[in-house]
């Protein structure tokens, strides 16, 4: 069983190991803790590095170009 938490860690109380004792009872668990907003900005500033980092003489319209023509797929014959 998972269960998901979004809780400021202000809010983190003896209530609340309270509750989560009472979903997974004796249960072994494990628990990770992340800094959600942290997170995602770590992400999307990640993502926007790699914009524009492809250095290359061709253009886009000739690279797609070169990997439509080097494809070297036929059609088959099936029987159903």
């Amino acid at each position: 069983m998972q269960q998901t938490f979004q809780v400021n860690a202000s809010d983190l109380d003896d209530g609340f190991i309270k509750s989560v004792q009472d979903i997974f009872g004796d249960r072994k668990l494990k628990i990770v803790v992340e800094d959600i907003a942290e997170s995602n900005e770590y992400k999307d500033a990640l993502l926007d590095s790699l914009f524009g980092s492809w250095e290359s003489e061709e253009t886009g319209e000739e690279l797609v170009k070169m990997i439509y023509s080097s494809r070297s797929d036929s059609p088959r014959d099936i029987e159903l």
